[in-house]
Formats: structure tokens, sequence, C-alpha cells
């Protein structure tokens, strides 16, 4: 059996993915600023995968993608933008106080999705591991990668933005992926020189499965101390588009002199991220929720009882973030 095509994958499901991503974008950042963010994470989506395949020779695309400049299908990079837009709002949505905790929740949130996605995506022939890693076909390094990825471009889009010109703002995507990619590059070098793959085998990837389960789980359940002013915490009456300090705010939409600490918008618009975070919308979630529909069809077209109960166990984890208010848990 086989599961679904994959010009699905290629002209469905990725730029469903990053429709909605951008769509929830235009709504927090404006429409000019949301497509220059997407299109900065799957250009960097696009060179991680070739960086990988030609640093390590870690993987390669199967032939049924039609539209792969130099072996990197513009889909995946599609899916790779979407997903961490999407990731990393949702973290913001957790109430978790501090820049890194945020970045290293949506590279959580991010890996359990990859952990339903690897084995399906291997079975069906989108892309082979070379060679295959010891959890059911995938390398364990990968899901290593996947918090680099997330959590350090995360980090660096977080706090290197200023909303400023064009220029000035593709210029520090620029760096921050480079650095990012640096980062990839270091860990990978390590990961391989140590051999880890051999050291955790097939129970260390099990090991990982759960834990990862278990923390997006506990993650997702917890909301932090909710906004003054209602559920949702995106631009009000009154407020700009990009939900910035307005008259008698600081620039970090702090509390005034004389002014309650419980007023204190949560997001005004001092990190990217909390921005996209606070705009009201299902938006996030629907993105996880159309990627991880496609490889559940997979799964099930496949009729491989493992890999089934393994999508299914990263769906349920994954549940408790696709609630469909659009809300900020907290402040930033």
């Amino acid at each position: 059996m086989s599961g679904l095509p994959v010009a699905v994958h290629e002209f469905l499901v990725a730029p469903a993915a990053f429709a909605i991503a951008l769509a929830h974008g235009r709504a927090a950042l404006g429409p000019r600023r949301a497509l220059g963010e997407l299109l900065a994470l799957a250009a960097y989506g696009w060179a991680l995968e070739r960086i990988s395949m030609s640093v390590f020779a870690s993987h390669r695309y199967g032939p049924g993608w039609r539209v792969a400049p130099l072996g990197v299908p513009v889909a995946v990079a599609m899916v790779w933008a979407a997903v961490i837009a999407a990731a990393l709002a949702l973290a913001h949505r957790r109430g978790l106080r501090t820049a890194a905790a945020r970045s290293l929740a949506a590279a959580l949130f991010a890996v359990t999705l990859d952990l339903a996605i690897e084995p399906i995506a291997i079975r069906q022939g989108l892309w082979h591991w070379t060679p295959p890693g010891p959890w059911l076909g995938v390398p364990v390094g990968n899901f290593v990668g996947w918090v680099v990825i997330v959590a350090s471009y995360g980090l660096g889009a977080e706090r290197w933005a200023s909303g400023g010109a064009l220029a000035s703002e593709a210029a520090r995507r620029l760096a921050v992926a480079a650095a990012s990619l640096s980062a990839l590059v270091a860990v990978g070098l390590v990961w391989t020189r140590l051999d880890m793959e051999q050291a955790l085998g097939r129970r260390g990837g099990w090991l990982a499965w759960g834990a990862a389960l278990l923390a997006t789980a506990a993650l997702g359940l917890h909301s932090g101390p909710q906004p003054a002013g209602g559920l949702h915490s995106g631009p009000q009456q009154g407020e700009g588009l990009h939900g910035g300090p307005q008259q008698g705010e600081g620039l970090h939409g702090g509390p005034q002199p004389g002014e309650g600490l419980r007023r204190a918008p949560p997001f005004a618009g001092e990190t990217l991220w909390g921005r996209l975070a606070a705009a009201p919308g299902p938006g996030p979630g629907l993105v996880f929720l159309v990627v991880a529909t496609a490889f559940a069809a997979d799964a099930a077209l496949l009729g491989d009882h493992v890999v089934g109960l393994v999508a299914l166990g990263s769906a349920l984890a994954l549940l408790p973030l696709l609630r469909i208010s659009g809300t900020a848990s907290s402040g930033s």
C-alpha cells in the first residue's frame, strides 16, 4: 500500500500551511512584513536542507517532487516556514517568561510534529535517510537538528528584530540564519564525531519520543496568567495593527507610573513572535493540524500499525495546542 501522492503534499498541503501562516501573519504584522518574514523562513528552510545534504550526506529526496532546485523541494521549504512561525507563536501562548524558554518550547512542539512525520515519510518515499537511522529508520540526530534549527532562529529573530526598514530587517534575518546554520553544522559535526546514533540506538529513540510527547502535552495543558482585558490579546479598538505602544505607554508596553501591573499589555510589539501570538485566531494551530492530518492520512493508507500509533501519540500530545481561541497566555 502507498500513502497520498507526492503531488498532494507538494501542491496542496505545503501551500495550504504556508497560506494559513501568511494569513495569520498579515493580521499580526501587516501584509508586507508577514510575507517578508515567511519568505525569509522559507529561504532558511531551503538552505538548511541543502547544507545538511552537502555537509553530512544525510538524506535525499524522492523523485516524485516536481519543483526541487538543487534537490530540495520548494514545498519542503514552505512547510519549514509555516511550522517554525506557528511553533514560535504557540510557544508564546504558553506563558513562558524567557525568550530561551519560549524558543526551546517551540522547538519541542516542532519536534513532536516531526516525530509523526518522519517514519511515515520514509516509508512513502518522500525522502530517504542515508544511512537509515535506528529509530523506525530515522536518525535520532535529525530531531536534535530540529531543536537547533527552530530554537536558534527563534531566539535570534525575537531578540534582534526592530521592525525597521525592509533592507535592515533582511540583513538581520540573514545574520540570524547564518548563525543558526553554523550552529547546526557544529552540532552535527560533534554528533557524528561522538557516534551518538550508535550510542543511543533504537532504545534512545523511543525514550526521546516518549519524553518529547510528555513534555509537549504538559506545556500544551499549561496556561499562564490571563491578560487583563479578556482572552484575546491582539490589537484592540484604538490600538495599532502592529500592537505597538500607544500614547502614554512605554516603548516596551510596560506599566507607567500610576499604572497597575495587571494593566500592562502582554505583547506590545516588543518581540516578533509575541506579536504573532497575540493576534487572535487559530492560524498557528491550524498549520500544525493541516500538516499532521496529511501524514495521518498517509499512515492510514500505508497500513503500518507501528507508525500509525506513533502518529496518533504525537497528535494527542499536540492536541492541547490546537485550541481554537487565539490567545496569548501571559506577558513577554
